[in-house]
């Protein structure tokens, strides 16, 4: 196993001093009188200034606006406190060239930005000038370097763009991927901790329709897989780890006994003994005694028959370790030892990357492909170290709660972007919403909405209503119907916990379902993690010109830059023709696989004509797809004789 440690040392602010920018007259000279120093002002050499508060405007305030205080309070030409420092340009500091600056309040009015660096105009120098988080993006050759003499067309970068369409979709960043499709489950579970139960609860109709028990002691974290099944951990403190996978819907249930019934709870009162429980699929021990279960996350493998709801990876806090297991059968593939790191919470990414924080401050990027994964350790750049909660969204990007320091951190691996903001006090459990944004539970009866570029809280709503009034809210899903749900320890009839249900269009609680005792309970209580799952294969064409009908093009090599993903494929053919309508009378012919045959790819066909170039891509599970960033097709043409 690889394992290393990364430290991201804080944004190197620059600071400096300013005066008032007044130079005393010598020898009779005019005094200059530079009051924002730009440089400009009554007696300056360069001339009066027409806005002497503001360093961006001096010779002309017809063309160039004064800045918008209400919206951008901070901006140059803005009032403050004299003498104050304030970061700016800190917007995409960190990315790429971006470089954050200081600016000073002088004279009442903030200053100009010094020593940061503003987004500018790509080139080809193996940077990111625009920080976008892409390097070079629209100006490589078709090689896919800035190598002058590779000369050709590009399809996915610049004037030729990737499209959608065919079971393909596009990033933000415009590359090309596979489509996505929902799947959702209409229910809600609750791990009651203090009594080792989970509850089902519908959440359309608000009720516990049945609970069942945990199979150990303490059960605490939730994920639902891709069959709409839920895994339960026990924690165990004082003995052997273990988890339970719950069949999500009774019809799924195992007849075991061959009586021609299916024996099972029917709610709140009807808790039955594991053996005879016939909705609990299955209960397998983590390790030995004292292992603590704390993390747990479903990929996206199902299974050469595919009747596997993808596998668990489950993090085992004092243990220092990660075990995946057998999604069907539970069987321990893989252990890995992670030194150091106690995992506490996890989550897969669309690319099929597995994250995991330890409450010490620490992030983990978990690769699964290799036989032995690797492991990369990244500080969290939070002023406390109890991280908490942690949720992906569609396109990969982090965000992580800090318990201690009332603070979320999102993090957005793409481009390497790490951004904290305040939130109400004590944020626990975080969830992706599935459409555009997160949520986020409270300790005093609150959930959050927050949103991403920037990182910022929306709104803040209590979870108490007139009859009920919850108590340590610790756990929060979005269900199938865009509720949200938060789940506390306390608040329920006979001091048992409760579960909430909050309208986030209205603000207004909707439900209250009591649930068992003491419920401290995180990770996946609705499936909003597997709630998005790719599609297994999509394809895409491309005709190249090359010099023209009236040229002889010598087509040379093939380049694509993709990125296959933690279970997927991308295969590159091309065919070629005298002329477009001629290419449907050709076959493709396959150049290469991505990652077992990576490019460049020679082309060996006749010169002159089109050439047309196909793109498949593919996954082998609910994850883990492959992203093409761009296809350049080298050639050259005759030059003059």
């Amino acid at each position: 196993m690889a394992y290393t440690r990364r430290v991201r040392a804080s944004r190197p602010w620059l600071l400096f001093g300013a005066s008032l920018g007044l130079f005393a007259a010598c020898d009779g000279a005019t005094e200059c009188v530079d009051l924002d120093r730009d440089g400009y002002g009554p007696g300056c050499a360069l001339g009066d200034d027409c806005d002497p508060n503001n360093a961006d405007r001096n010779v002309d305030c017809v063309s160039t606006p004064p800045p918008d205080c209400a919206a951008t309070p901070n901006a140059t030409g803005c009032p403050c406190l004299a003498g104050a420092l304030n970061v700016c340009l800190d917007e995409r500091a960190g990315v790429g060239a971006c470089l954050a600056g200081t600016t000073v309040c002088t004279n009442g009015f903030w200053g100009a930005c010094r020593g940061g660096v503003a987004p500018r105009a790509e080139q080809c120098n193996g940077l990111d000038d625009d920080c976008d988080g892409l390097v070079d993006d629209g100006v490589q050759s078709p090689c896919g370097g800035c190598t002058p003499g590779c000369l050709g067309g590009v399809w996915g970068d610049g004037a030729a763009p990737f499209e959608e369409g065919g079971g393909l979709a596009l990033t933000r960043f415009g590359e090309l991927t596979l489509a996505m499709i929902e799947q959702t489950f209409g229910v809600v579970w609750v791990a009651n901790s203090a009594e080792g139960t989970v509850s089902r609860i519908d959440a359309d109709r608000a009720l516990e329709t049945a609970r069942y028990p945990s199979g150990g002691a303490e059960p605490s974290r939730v994920a639902v897989d891709h069959l709409g099944d839920a895994w339960v951990l026990n924690r165990e403190f004082d003995g052997v780890p273990s988890a339970a996978r719950i069949f999500g819907e009774p019809e799924r249930c195992v007849d075991r006994d061959g009586d021609g019934v299916v024996e099972t709870s029917s709610g709140a009162s009807d808790v039955r003994p594991l053996a005879e429980e016939e909705c609990v699929a299955l209960r397998v021990e983590l390790g030995d005694a004292g292992g603590v279960a704390r993390a747990i996350a479903i990929d996206g493998d199902t299974g050469l028959d595919g009747i596997s709801g993808g596998d668990p990876w489950i993090g085992l806090h004092d243990a220092e370790a990660i075990v995946e297991l057998d999604g069907f059968s539970g069987a321990l593939l893989r252990r890995v030892e992670t030194p150091g790191f106690q995992p506490y919470d996890a989550t897969f990414d669309p690319w099929g990357i597995l994250w995991m924080i330890s409450r010490d401050g620490i992030l983990a990027r978990i690769d699964p492909r290799p036989v032995e994964p690797t492991v990369e350790l990244i500080e969290v750049p939070l002023p406390c170290y109890l991280l908490y909660g942690l949720a992906a969204d569609c396109e990969g990007r982090l965000l992580l709660t800090g318990f201690s320091c009332d603070r979320v951190a999102s993090y957005d691996p793409a481009i390497g972007l790490w951004q904290t903001r305040a939130t109400p006090a004590s944020p626990r459990a975080a969830t992706f919403d599935g459409a555009s944004g997160f949520w986020i539970a409270h300790t005093g009866a609150e959930v959050s909405a927050v949103a991403l570029d920037p990182l910022r809280v929306i709104d803040t709503r209590s979870l108490i209503d007139a009859m009920v009034v919850p108590i340590e809210s610790i756990g929060v899903a979005v269900d199938a119907s865009g509720q949200v749900w938060a789940v506390s320890s306390q608040g329920g009839a006979g001091g048992t916990g409760v579960a909430t249900r909050l309208d986030p269009v209205s603000g207004e609680v909707s439900a209250q379902v009591p649930v068992g005792r003491a419920p401290h309970v995180q990770g996946d209580l609705a499936g909003n993690r597997v709630r998005h799952a790719h599609v297994e294969r999509g394809s895409a064409t491309h005709v190249f010109e090359g010099c023209g009908a009236e040229v002889p093009t010598a087509w040379a090599r093939v380049h694509v830059a993709a990125d296959p993903g933690a279970y997927g494929r991308v295969t590159v053919e091309a065919r070629q023709a005298p002329d477009r309508a001629a290419l449907a009378a050709a076959a493709f012919v396959e150049l290469g696989v991505i990652p077992a045959r990576p490019a460049p790819w020679a082309l060996e066909v006749p010169e002159g004509g089109v050439l047309e170039v196909r793109l498949t891509l593919e996954v082998d599970g609910r994850v883990g797809a492959p992203r093409v960033r761009r296809v350049g097709v080298e050639w050259r043409c005759p030059g003059p004789d």
